[in-house]
Formats: C-alpha cells, sequence, structure tokens
C-alpha cells in the first residue's frame, strides 16, 4: 500500500480518536440533580442540602428571636474542615448568611468574623479621621459599628468505608449558634449525608 495512503489513513483515524475523546460540556440547573455524583466528595448539591436543612433548622428553633425587638446581630465564625479535601467552607456559611438576611429575624455582620472580617471597609473609613483630605463630618466615627450578639460555627467530619467494591463516606455537618454574651450554645443540629458506590471491575 502506498506510504502516502497509509499516512493519509494513520491521521483521519487520530482525528477520529480524538474527535471522539473530545470533552462534551453543558450547562446544567444549578437548583435541580443533574450535578455529578462522587463517593468521596462533598458535591455541590450536598452542599445546598446541609445548607437548606441547617437554614430551616435554625430559623424555626426560634433563637435569633429577642424579647426587645431588636434584631439579633450574628457573626460567621469557622466552620472547621475536618475531611480528606480541600474545599472553602464559605460554600455553605453564605448560604446561611444569605438566608438569616432574608428571613428578617436577624441581621449578618461583615465587620468581624471567625477568620476576619469579610470586609475590611468598616474600619478602614475610620482611618480617615486622620486624614485632612477628607471632610471629616462625612467620615464614620468611633465607637458606632454594632458588635454581634451571636456566632455561627460548626465543623464538617468525614468517614470512609468498604466492603468488597463497594464504597461508602458518610459526611457529618455539625452547625451551632453560640450566645456571645455568656459562651452558651443557643442551638445545634446536625445533616448528616451518606453516600456510595461500587468499584469497576477495572480502573478507579
Amino acid at each position: 500500500m502506498n506510504k502516502k495512503i497509509i499516512s493519509l489513513i494513520g491521521i483521519i483515524i487520530t482525528a477520529l480518536f480524538l474527535t471522539g475523546c473530545g470533552p462534551s460540556v453543558k450547562r446544567i440547573d444549578a437548583t435541580g440533580n443533574e450535578g455529578l455524583v462522587t463517593v468521596d466528595e462533598v458535591d455541590f448539591k450536598d452542599w445546598q442540602i446541609a445548607a437548606e436543612k441547617g437554614i430551616n433548622s435554625l430559623l424555626e428553633s426560634g433563637v435569633l428571636s429577642r424579647a426587645d425587638g431588636r434584631k439579633t446581630i450574628l457573626m460567621i465564625s469557622t466552620v472547621k474542615n475536618s475531611t480528606t479535601q480541600h474545599f472553602n467552607t464559605r460554600i455553605l456559611t453564605d448560604k446561611i448568611r444569605q438566608a438569616v438576611l432574608r428571613s428578617g429575624k436577624a441581621l449578618t455582620t461583615t465587620a468581624v468574623g471567625g477568620n476576619g472580617p469579610d470586609d475590611a471597609a468598616s474600619k478602614q473609613v475610620r482611618r480617615l479621621e486622620e486624614d485632612d483630605m477628607f471632610n471629616q463630618s462625612t467620615v464614620q466615627k468611633r465607637g458606632t459599628a454594632i458588635a454581634p450578639d451571636m456566632s455561627f460555627s460548626g465543623e464538617i467530619v468525614q468517614q470512609q468505608s468498604s466492603q468488597g467494591r463497594m464504597r461508602e463516606t458518610y459526611f457529618f455537618f455539625h452547625m451551632a449558634v453560640t450566645d456571645l454574651a455568656t459562651g452558651l450554645a443557643l442551638w445545634e443540629d446536625n445533616v448528616e449525608i451518606v453516600k456510595q458506590g461500587k468499584k469497576p471491575m477495572m480502573g478507579w
């Protein structure tokens, strides 16, 4: 067979192989159930489940309500990642913060947090008192920021097990709200997610 023909056949086969193995990407509904489900990882749906159950439990508990009618100020402390994965627990805490605000039962502060302020501007603008470039009557004054009454914290724990080709991962989301005046836990709840998957005969 002519070498040119053999070379052409080789190019065509390679092109067909690369085309067949190319990525197929699509957008999915983030609120639906089309996302990938993995055994060992916290998937986006797991975050949604944990946040929704935690939010419902917290809001239904009534701990955010005050007898004096003033809205509780809630700060986001730390949610410890005690799993084998590297992920940002802000995926959970932001959902909690936004739901609390939407409920109208409390306010949240971004001026202080377990890992430092989410927004350092509250402190930065008060340094303008020392800057003669700014009209001092427009500068935010010291002693006006409102300190939080409660803090939201938690921990995510992972446990793995296997039996034959079957693998199982258990995720334990612990969440709590603490009264900052007394240090007492006013609310605690857990969300448990278990996922199983069978290892194929080859690979994985």
